[in-house]
């Protein structure tokens, strides 16, 4: 199932199954596992575990069992990161098929004990990591990579931590662990994205653990200025990537999709991110300063570059009244090549251009 995870680090994206991810994506979606869906897929676990037989089962009995186990791995795939780690669930139940009891119990056994170690991990990070954002990263004055590490030393060796980190002694077994288990890391040339023709020396890991995937691509994210936030609005998690002490998320609202947290909490309360943690804004700003300059330096005509400021406006304000993009996506329509591209414009050369000498030289 989900005892064998293999994932690249590539500066500030992880590799899982052929998929990039940016760091931190994959443990929001953990994280926004709530406490109504957690109970249900715990409290289905724990059932399982009382009805679990003690000696090998009939045929009917095993049967109830698998449809059980595959109900349970169904409301786990409903989230994003379980849809992308572990086996394909048709993959699971053909080790299964035409095959005797006898044959494939032992299988199954170890496949219910790796379940059982998913939720435990799923637990002790959700509960312990929400702690660490809503009282630690919450309150930072700068959002740096060296702000959120001191943070998090704060937050491991506080004489308080006992309080603030799942352990066996306060949560009947759970526990957060304090070192990894990796099977193997090394470190291999890898391509950034596929096809593009650049390469990094990637951190190549292997692990059988959930929680030590969690653990890597939330802090190694956090270490690529990625922090994953708790909306004031809708109480869900999303990930900033640009340090920014934004409060409310850009996701589609819950009480009315058509407008982001952000919009509603502003038409509710009239209260909203400023314009220096607004991420939207401050990417339509760098784009607008990246295109004066441009002009200025005369890589683009006065022509162009009201062109492309119009382009960048419109989009801007598509994107801050609806909830159509996300702050990444945001982003990535903002950059250089797709205004140009946009507007039907080859970019301009990098560098100023060569002075044109006159007839004296």
């Amino acid at each position: 199932m989900f005892s064998d995870i293999t994932f690249y680090v590539k500066g500030n994206t992880i590799e899982v199954n052929e998929q990039d991810f940016l760091l931190g994506e994959l443990t929001e979606s953990c994280m926004n596992i709530n406490d109504d869906q957690f109970h249900e897929i715990y409290f289905n676990l724990e059932k399982f575990k009382k009805e679990f037989p003690t000696e090998l089962p009939e045929q009917e009995e095993y049967n109830k069992l698998k449809e059980e186990i595959f109900r349970i791995d169904s409301l786990l795939r409903v989230h994003k990161i379980f849809q992308v780690l572990g086996t394909p669930i048709e993959t699971i139940k053909s080790y299964f098929e035409d095959k005797s009891i006898l044959e494939s119990w032992d299988m199954f056994c170890q496949l219910c004990n790796e379940y059982n170690g998913i939720i435990i991990d799923i637990y002790s990070f959700n509960v312990t990591i929400n702690c660490f954002i809503t009282q630690w990263i919450r309150n930072l004055k700068k959002c740096t990579p060296d702000d959120y590490a001191a943070a998090y030393y704060d937050f491991i060796f506080s004489p308080l931590a006992y309080k603030y980190i799942v352990n066996p002694i306060y949560h009947d077994g759970f526990i957060y662990t304090n070192t990894e288990f990796l099977s193997s890391l090394n470190l291999v040339p890898r391509e950034t994205i596929e096809g593009s023709g650049k390469y990094v020396i990637a951190e190549y890991y292997h692990t059988s653990i959930l929680q030590s995937f969690l653990k890597i691509d939330y802090l190694k994210g956090l270490m690529a200025g990625h922090s994953i936030r708790k909306c004031e609005h809708c109480k869900r998690f999303f990930l900033v990537t640009n340090g920014y002490q934004t409060r409310f998320c850009d996701k589609p609202s819950l009480e009315d999709p058509k407008f982001t947290c952000k919009q509603i909490a502003y038409r509710k309360t009239h209260t909203k991110d400023s314009n220096d943690n607004n991420p939207k804004y401050q990417t339509y700003m760098k784009a607008v300063h990246r295109i004066m300059r441009s002009c200025q330096r005369g890589t683009i005509a006065e022509d162009v570059r009201d062109k492309l400021l119009n382009k960048a406006e419109a989009i801007y304000h598509a994107a801050a009244t609806s909830p159509n993009y996300s702050d990444q996506e945001f982003e990535e329509q903002m950059s250089s090549g797709n205004l140009y591209k946009l507007c039907g414009i080859e970019p301009p050369k990098r560098g100023r251009p060569k002075a044109v000498k006159d007839e004296n030289g």
